[in-house]
């Protein structure tokens, strides 16, 4: 007769697929029904479904959505089984499995695989399940590794290896790769400018949207993408497999004399995927900060020569790629000079810096009730932890509890008691970062010294990271008018005494440069 006190499991059932359905022996919607039957099949019509947690991902990683938000209510103790249809879906790898069957352990948590038999309620159910996640691993090591051979013998044999299919071609389920003619007509127009024309793949780029070609989703054409295929030996019915080139079984779009000729052109052209922008060593110290005010893109580094002069610019990277936007070139030595001595002005001002502590003051105070709220949590549960091992303490010297059982137990526990005084320090240092000190003479004009003392000595890198740190974004509307956001430095930027920051997020009021970055 069946207990009536007894409360109903309340289950939850997580499912998982590596890409589309198609190709799964078990589909989302295969691996529900079978986890419905088996629950119909143990518990009658006594049991609650929390939820259906779904995932189309590899399971080599635990970065999943579902994944993630079933461990987030696992911890909430929304529910106290867990199903699977196989344990290779939670994971592939003994090391994540064994964390995560630990995890769901300490909050009450049951995992049970339909298929499998084990059940992480007792000992031999764990150690069941290490067994099975070893075999799990070892099946995925086994699968990369027959994948790699496989697809290194099609590319030895001609054939396409899979991926995107390349512009210009289709894939025909018996033929392989075949030639797509109108889209080849494009490909030999691409080679055939970029040879006999003379023309630079920005110019190619330009040239093809205006005349209204587009890529096969419908999008612009983008110059990095053009340079790429007349890179490509697949145009001239060749495959290249990890840097190794292999003839093809496919009908070549060019020549190899056209081929040819175009890659001694590159090569004395010295051309690369990035065109002809600055590479992160280059003298870009807002790259990555600066971006267009008109259609939101970052900004590039260009720069131009007269005569021995060179003239280093900022450009739209849309209007760099595919001529899609048309905001000014700004001068980058102007636009960079000019953000430097803002900021120098700014660390002098102390009216405005007093007012600037005092407006970070009060944001950061509204923070503290939030916090205090959560080291009160924190402290809670740690009371509790020790608590809960005193009880063991007392039942072991008491002679109530196996000393096996205890030390596990207890050993449980403090690894919970170290988590927590370790969130309990972070929440503590958080705390004491909201105080500000009283602005002080000295302090910004120490600031401002070792702002000057980067800016002339160090490596570009550390120009690039001081620059980060003070400014956090400059919509550039235009040649002559730039808006610049500052955030308030750290300590490790500005390496002077005393708490002098806030956390990196606090920004200050915008500033407005006008006329003074101007082009000349």
């Amino acid at each position: 007769m069946r207990d009536e006190k007894r409360e109903p499991p309340r289950v939850a059932f997580y499912t998982r697929i590596s890409t589309d359905e198609d190709h799964q022996k078990y589909s989302l919607g295969a691996q529900k029904e079978r986890l419905e039957a088996f629950c119909k099949a143990q518990w009658d019509d006594d049991w609650k479904l929390h939820k259906v947690y779904r995932d189309t991902e590899s399971g080599t990683h635990m970065n999943r959505p579902g994944l993630e938000e079933m461990l987030y209510d696992a911890e909430a103790k929304a529910f106290n089984t867990l199903l699977v249809f196989r344990v290779d879906r939670l994971s592939r790898k003994v090391r994540e499995l064994a964390q995560m069957v630990d995890e769901l352990t300490k909050n009450g948590v049951t995992l049970k695989s339909i298929t499998e038999p084990f059940d992480t309620s007792n000992a031999a159910g764990k150690m069941m399940l290490q067994m099975l996640g070893v075999f799990a691993e070892f099946e995925h090591a086994t699968i990369v590794e027959r994948t790699k051979v496989g697809m290194e013998k099609k590319a030895k044999g001609g054939d396409w290896v899979g991926g995107v299919v390349p512009y210009g071609y289709r894939l025909d389920p018996e033929k392989g790769l075949v030639v797509h003619e109108e889209e080849a007509v494009i490909v030999r127009k691409m080679f055939k400018m970029y040879t006999f024309g003379q023309e630079g793949v920005h110019t190619i780029c330009h040239k093809l949207n205006e005349a209204g070609y587009r890529k096969r989703s419908g999008k612009k054409w983008d110059k990095r993408i053009i340079l790429h295929m007349i890179k490509n030996p697949l145009y001239v019915g060749k495959l290249r497999w990890r840097e190794v080139i292999y003839d093809g079984n496919h009908d070549p779009i060019v020549s190899e004399v056209l081929f040819e000729r175009a890659k001694d052109i590159m090569r004395k052209r010295v051309e690369d995927l990035n065109g002809r922008r600055f590479h992160n060593g280059d003298e870009r110290l807002l790259a990555g900060i600066a971006k267009c005010a008109r259609c939101a893109s970052h900004l590039v580094g260009v720069s131009t020569h007269k005569g021995e002069r060179k003239f280093p610019y900022y450009i739209c990277s849309k209007r760099w790629n595919i001529k899609d936007c048309d905001l000014d070139y700004v001068r980058a030595d102007l636009l960079e000079a000019a953000i430097t001595q803002d900021i120098k002005a700014m660390f002098r001002d102390e009216q405005f810096m007093a007012r600037v502590w005092a407006e970070a003051n009060q944001r950061l105070c509204a923070e503290k009730p939030s916090l205090e709220k959560e080291i009160g949590r924190v402290e809670a549960q740690v009371a509790k932890t020790q608590a809960a091992m005193d009880r063991y303490f007392e039942a072991f010297e008491a002679g109530n509890l196996k000393p096996e059982l205890c030390s596990e137990k207890v050993r449980d526990l403090r690894a919970r008691l170290e988590e927590l005084e370790a969130e309990k320090r972070d929440l503590e240092a958080r705390r004491k970062r909201l105080d500000l000190p009283e602005v002080d003479r000295e302090l910004l004009l120490a600031a401002v010294d070792e702002f000057d003392k980067v800016m002339a000595e160090g490596t570009n890198p550390q120009k690039k990271d001081f620059f980060r740190r003070l400014v956090k974004k400059v919509p550039v509307h235009n040649r002559r008018t730039v808006e610049v956001w500052y955030g308030l430095p750290n300590q490790t930027s500005v390496r002077t005494p005393g708490n002098m920051a806030p956390p990196e997020r606090l920004e200050l009021p915008t500033r407005w440069l006008t006329a003074t970055c101007s082009t000349g």
